[in-house]
Parts: C-alpha cells; structure tokens; sequence
C-alpha cells in the first residue's frame, strides 16, 4: 500500500464534501454516537485560534468502470461534519465561547478576519493509496498497538461527550495557566488530564459530599450527568472564582498546599466560606463572607504549608500534619484538612 501526506485548507477540504469528491464512509466509523453541539463548537474554537487538531485519514478509492476517484473519510468523520457544518451554516459556536467576539455565531455572522482565519486553516491528512480496505484496518490495527494505555481520566474524557464532560473541559482550559502558575499543576500533568481530575472530584464534593472517592464514583459522575447538568454556572462560577483568589496568595504559591489534593480542601473552604455549599453545611458553617481576607487568610496558610512539610504530627497542628501526610484520599482526612482550612481563610489567627 501507498501513504501519502496532503494538506487542505477548510475551504479546499468543505468544497471536495460538497462536490462528494471527499465521502463520509460509515463502514469505518468507530461509533454510532453523535458528538454533541458543545464538542463541535469546540473543534471550530479550536480552528479559529489556530490551534492544530489531530490529522484525518482519508482512503482514495478509483472506480474501474467509471474511472472516477473519490476519498472516503477513514478516521475523522466527526471533524469533517463539523467543520462542514459550520462551513455552511448550520452549526453555531457555544454561548460560552471563550472569546466573546465568536460567542453564539455561524461562519456568516463572523468578522471578516476570522471568516479568514476559518477558511485558511491547514488540515493535514494522511491519504491511503492503492490499497484494499484490509490494509486499511490493519494500519489503524497496528496504529492502536503503540499508544500509550490511557489513564481513567482520559478513559472519562474519550468516553462521555456529555453536558458534564464539556463543562469540565471548558473548565479546565480556563484555568490552565492558574494551574501552571500556582504550582499546582506541572505541563505533564495537565497533558494527562490531572487537572480534570482534580475538578471532578471538587464537583462531586459539591454534589454529594466530601467523601473517599474512586475510579468507580468519578465514572459515574459523568454517566449521570451526562445529558443534564443543571448545576454548571453555578459551579462554573464558584470554581473560576475560587482558583482566582488562589492566584492572588503568592506567598503559599508552589507550596505544600498547592499539591492537587491539598488544593481539593483549599478550594473547598474557599468557595463555601463565600457562599454556603449544603453538602459542606454540617462539617463548616459558612460565614457567608463577601471576600476573603488575605491579609489574615494569608499568614494562616502559610503557617498550615509549613507544618504540612513537617516529617512529624507535632504541636497544635497534629491533626492538619496527619492528614496531610496519610491516606490522604480518604473521607476522614479530606474533612480534617477541609475543616483546618475553612479556619485559615476565616479566621484571623488559627
């Protein structure tokens, strides 16, 4: 078999559709299930920014008898559509776009720039030549032998393409540059989903609780909320609001208490002392405060990182120091240290 490398700009590859010289081939397509209007809006922010998607793979085919050629779309038939629908109208960006000059529009309603940057986008593909469909499913064979095994929370986002798998994805590229910045995150992490983790499990905290959680509870978390997600402005809000404040404490910054699980309790108590979470209620009474107070809040997590870096749980911070130090995923560890910082930002000394 031949493999050939190409390049299409948009405009190229929707009119090579729309001639039907470039077919969706539904024999190869990995699934029945459709993606929802929050992930095209996403490949098409994606575009307009600039930012490379993965290659398509296309498959020539030569009909002998009409001596026509064609391309059937191999791996990437969800892009294409998308692109295409955008392309001609019938798909809009998401009302949540990050930028706002994109936000709820179709290609017609865009500025003449990005209706630019839009049709000159490079799609890099890899085209299939003179082989039979048999070679084709044994290079994706092959393919698929050498990637890396995915970790659960890559196995959550390639599973669900829900309401809540798209919040916690906006999310997360949201605060990217909070989480680099803090310390809490380092790039590999982030390349492995940690961040996506870590959100989750605020949320499901928000939902049910603080509890011990597992692979188990956070694949269900996507499943139920897969198609309602009644709770994302509030949470979007809380949690864009919380890792602000978090920006803003220089002094505990690449400390102990930006390490992921920390973070879980800090951003708790954060978001609850500004308003009261119901789950939260009985383990912290919410003060209900209009801001946090660094100038107070401040010293006392800086006293907590220090003790949390303490080999061992001594002076009045023993119970802090073991909860930070043992079994730190478990319910009773993660309501210590959750307790431990509701006082440190309300506090004006602990």
């Amino acid at each position: 078999m031949n493999k050939q490398s190409s390049h299409f700009t948009v405009a190229d590859y929707c009119k090579g559709m729309k001639r039907n010289e470039i077919v969706v081939n539904r024999n190869y397509q990995r699934s029945d299930h459709v993606w929802p209007e929050a992930a095209r809006s996403y490949l098409i922010e994606t575009i307009l920014k600039g930012f490379p998607i993965p290659k398509l793979y296309l498959y020539q085919v030569t009909d002998v008898k009409s001596r026509e050629t064609h391309k059937e779309i191999v791996d990437g038939q969800q892009r294409s559509v998308a692109i295409l629908d955008f392309y001609d109208d019938k798909l809009k960006i998401s009302k949540l776009a990050e930028n706002e000059d994109v936000r709820n529009k179709n290609y017609s309603e865009l500025d003449e720039d990005s209706k630019q940057d839009f049709l000159d986008y490079g799609i890099d593909v890899d085209l299939f030549v003179s082989a039979t469909p048999a070679e084709v499913v044994e290079v994706f064979r092959r393919m698929n032998s050498y990637t890396v095994p995915l970790n659960p929370e890559e196995q959550r986002h390639a599973t669900y393409q829900g309401k809540f798998k798209w919040f916690i994805n906006d999310l997360a590229d949201k605060l990217e540059a909070i989480f680099l910045d803090t310390g809490i995150f380092k790039e590999k992490q982030l390349v492995r989903m940690g961040d996506n983790k870590l959100l989750t499990e605020l949320c499901d905290s928000f939902l049910d609780g603080i509890r011990t959680t597992n692979k188990m509870m956070l694949d269900s978390v996507y499943k139920k909320h897969d198609d309602v997600f009644p709770e994302r402005d509030d949470f979007y809000g809380r949690l864009t609001t919380t890792f602000t404040l978090i920006r803003q404490m220089d002094a505990i910054h690449e400390s102990a208490l930006m390490k992921p699980y920390m973070v879980y309790s800090l951003a708790q108590a954060i978001t609850h002392s500004l308003k009261p979470i119901p789950k939260l209620n009985t383990l912290c009474k919410s003060p209900k405060l209009r801001t946090i107070n660094l100038g107070t809040a401040l010293p006392n997590l800086s006293a907590l990182a220090q003790a949390a870096e303490q080999d061992e749980a001594v002076g009045k911070f023993t119970d802090f120091i073991k909860a930070s130090n043992e079994k730190t995923n478990t319910r009773e560890n993660r309501i210590a240290r959750f307790k431990w910082c509701c006082r440190a930002v309300t506090s004006e000394q602990i």
